[in-house]
């Protein structure tokens, strides 16, 4: 996804590409785990990939102090931004804010060569919800 030009897209953008990438993979992680019928993958998923889950690993990521300032720019300017829509199957905004706001700054490493930030931080997390939950 090296396209550094698209770093500078809006925060909407970056959440849109993040959230595509977050789920591919997670998708690919559970794939790799076994040969297991689609709708216990699509189960699987649906526990990782919504706005509460999100919400936690970016908390996470947060309480660790694993974030450059750069990184932090980036998750406060998506946590602020409006949320219209946000309202989908009575999600909290507050977990929407956050999960939008870890959708961009995964977006935001990935268009910008940083895809080691993302496989050193969020890839763990990642296996960890998968190991949970097999």
């Amino acid at each position: 996804m090296s396209a550094p030009n698209l770093r500078g897209r809006s925060i909407r953008t970056l959440a849109w590409l993040g959230d595509a990438e977050f789920e591919r993979e997670v998708r690919l992680r559970l794939s790799r785990r076994g040969d297991y019928p689609t709708d216990r993958l699509d189960k699987l998923r649906a526990r990782i990939v919504n706005a509460e889950a999100q919400a936690e690993l970016l908390a996470g990521l947060l309480d660790a102090g694993s974030l450059r300032e750069d990184e932090l720019n980036v998750v406060g300017r998506a946590r602020n931004t409006s949320v219209r829509g946000s309202g989908r199957g009575g999600r909290d905004v507050r977990a929407y804010r956050a999960a939008t706001a870890l959708e961009a700054l995964i977006a935001w490493w990935l268009t910008g060569d940083e895809a080691e930030r993302f496989t050193q931080l969020i890839v763990p997390a990642i296996e960890a919800q998968i190991e949970a939950l097999l």
